[in-house]
């Protein structure tokens, strides 16, 4: 069993990538935004990222800017500072 799926937050966000990507997995962007979301309830701030674009942009999910905000500001506030800034540009131009 793989680390996105024993909980492991960064395995999810990159396995999220992975399938947003087609990378080594057909390319799926609703399994994409799926393990973006687990990744985000393991508060991790790049899932946290991805998740509000996947949100924005309507990536595998319905397209909703306020589920976009809500993740995005929840990197902005406990990501590292370049998934922060990151967030926050993405906060400025949504609002």
């Amino acid at each position: 069993m793989s680390g996105a799926e024993h909980g492991y937050g960064p395995d999810q966000y990159r396995l999220g990538l992975a399938y947003a990507a087609g990378d080594g997995v057909a390319q799926n962007f609703s399994e994409a935004a799926h393990w973006w979301r687990k990744g985000a309830y393991n508060i991790n701030p790049q899932a946290e990222l991805m998740l509000g674009e996947a949100y924005a942009h309507g990536w595998g999910v319905p397209r909703d800017i306020d589920k976009a905000i809500h993740w995005w500001k929840a990197a902005a506030r406990y990501g590292p500072p370049e998934v922060a800034s990151r967030a926050q540009l993405l906060l400025d131009s949504a609002v």
